[in-house]
């Protein structure tokens, strides 16, 4: 069962791309380099050879041509052209990455050779709603899979092709096919039938696929555990052990993540007051509001335990 198209667009819907830094690599020899973490979601594709991906786990991710890896939340990593590679920071080789611009990078060696594409993508609010918090650290995507996405490969090669011919004043045409990139890269991870993380079990189980769509089009009505479970078909306490399970999150705490964030929205988008915004995502007060933020942390995300981190969908 693939999941469903409503769940899936409240996860990517509010994705608007307003920027991204591109950067094309070539690379030979042994090299290795560590970026921190990112305020944006990144994306690496392997145009020709190989490459590791480090995110702190005890084994290197391999990447090897027509790979794709996704970071929806812009997490720290080191690559390299093996896992044992001597890494320099990022901003030794590529010290500015602002928005809108595009680079290429060569770091010649004498054995062998990779090339790759590097994006940071930079969205408006998209990385503050709760239920993106649920994608992992790392999504990649193996080239069988990728080949039998025809709209997913297409826009691939299409944006090959956009970056060796780059001009000035045809970003726009990049933007969109990064932002279709991801989009669709997301879709795959989360419907290829091999993919076994608990977060694709969460979003593929209709049980808590129906709560969490409940919780999100009813958290300005306040509805309680024992109601949020009964749109699952579920007992509270059955719905809140398996809610925990899929998400990391209890169900309360994450309907608070749910109204935080659309108050924070309301927050930059309206001139309403506290206690107006308060009103209208549930709470009785501008206190109210004002307790869940400072709980909330502003939204720093969900506690992910490390079965969360890596989704490989190959």
């Amino acid at each position: 069962m693939p999941v469903t198209e409503d769940l899936f667009s409240m996860i990517v819907e509010p994705l608007r791309l307003e920027g991204a830094f591109v950067s094309a690599w070539r690379a030979g020899g042994e090299w290795s380099f560590s970026g921190p973490r990112e305020s944006c979601a990144l994306i690496h594709y392997v145009e020709e050879g190989t490459m590791a991906i480090d995110i702190g786990q005890p084994d290197a991710i391999p990447l090897h041509q027509g790979d794709l890896a996704i970071f929806p939340h812009g997490g720290a990593h080191r690559i390299g052209s093996t896992a044992s590679a001597v890494s320099v920071p990022l901003e030794q080789v590529l010290p500015s990455r602002s928005q809108g611009r595009f680079a290429r990078v060569d770091m010649p060696g004498a054995d062998g050779s990779a090339s790759f594409l590097c994006a940071g993508l930079h969205a408006g609010s998209h990385s503050s709603t709760p239920l993106y918090k649920v994608l992992p650290e790392i999504v990649v995507i193996r080239r069988h899979q990728i080949e039998r996405e025809p709209l997913l490969q297409g826009t691939i090669h299409g944006l090959l092709r956009e970056v060796a011919d780059f001009q000035e004043g045809r970003s726009f045409a990049l933007l969109r096919g990064l932002e279709l990139i991801y989009v669709l890269g997301l879709r795959m991870a989360l419907d290829v039938e091999s993919a076994t993380t608990p977060m694709r079990r969460a979003l593929r189980d209709p049980r808590i696929a129906n709560a969490l769509l409940y919780m999100h089009a009813k958290y300005k009505e306040r509805p309680t555990v024992a109601r949020i479970a009964s749109s699952a078909g579920m007992s509270r306490s059955a719905f809140s052990l398996a809610f925990r399970q899929a998400t990391g999150c209890a169900p309360g705490r994450y309907l608070s993540k749910v109204r935080v964030a659309n108050a924070q929205a309301l927050m930059r988008t309206t001139r309403l007051s506290r206690e107006e915004i308060a009103h209208r995502v549930g709470y009785e007060s501008a206190v109210g509001l004002y307790l869940a933020l400072r709980s909330t942390r502003s939204l720093q995300g969900l506690a992910l335990d490390d079965s969360y981190q890596v989704q490989d969908a190959g």
